[in-house]
């Protein structure tokens, strides 16, 4: 009999990091260069939502339901691979998934180039298949690599991660239980590793400018990422 746990990839800190920046820099990109709504930030698409839904704007609320909705349909498609691969007896890994994935992200600087799709500070139609894939690409992430380790991981958002880093501060400064000082202490370093690096890639990308082809760089990062980890990573 499995359980959810069995469906959650494991993979060393090095590729929680690279895909910490990929989604900073893709989130930032789009946000800046196509229109401000967020692919991989999801708890920013929900204020967004609620601050359109009080104003009564329904037209520039579309395009963050249009990223809720495919970052949704990536969570859901990953999830129906993991399950697969668990029900054939095979190991689930991050590997395939971030293949796809690479090949979807190098592909949002084609659909820029070939919509002609511009900056505009209220989302029209235009923008719309380029959210459906960003956002799709990083639904795809949030699942692919689930835990370094014991240390559950997100990859694409960083609200839990906060959460969870205050709740291993208060513990560890009220010493309580002592034994489990050294897996707090784990937990801290991995979960400020991926957010920092989630800040570095967004950081990154506002540097850089707003060329479309920018976006080939976190392509290659996860290209490379694809090709370096095994299908079933022991860390």
């Amino acid at each position: 009999m499995t359980t959810e746990s069995s469906h959650h990839p494991s993979g060393p800190l090095a590729l929680a990091v690279a895909l910490g920046a990929v989604a900073g820099f893709v989130d930032a990109y789009l946000y800046r260069s196509v229109t401000p709504v967020f692919v991989a930030n999801m708890s920013g698409n929900l204020v967004h939502l609620g601050i359109f839904a009080g104003e009564g704007s329904w037209p520039p609320a579309i395009g963050s339901c249009v990223a809720l909705l495919a970052f949704l349909a990536g969570v859901v498609s990953a999830m129906v691979h993991h399950d697969r691969q668990v029900v054939r007896g095979a190991e689930v890994g991050p590997r395939r998934l971030l293949a796809l994935e690479a090949v979807l992200v190098l592909t949002l600087p084609v659909l820029l180039v070939v919509l002609d799709v511009r900056y505009v500070t209220t989302t029209i139609p235009r923008q719309y298949p380029v959210l459906l894939l960003g956002g799709f690409a990083m639904g795809i992430q949030t699942a692919a690599l689930r835990r370094v380790g014991e240390v559950a991981v997100a990859t694409t958002y960083g609200t839990g991660a906060i959460v969870r880093i205050g709740e291993k501060l208060a513990l560890g400064a009220r010493r309580a239980d002592r034994a489990g000082n050294h897996r707090r202490r784990v937990t801290i370093a991995v979960l400020v590793a991926v957010l920092t690096s989630y800040v570095a890639g967004a950081a990154i990308a506002a540097w850089a400018g707003s060329s479309r082809w920018l976006l080939l760089v976190p392509a290659a990062v996860l290209a490379v990422a694809a090709i370096a980890t095994p299908e079933s990573v022991d860390t």
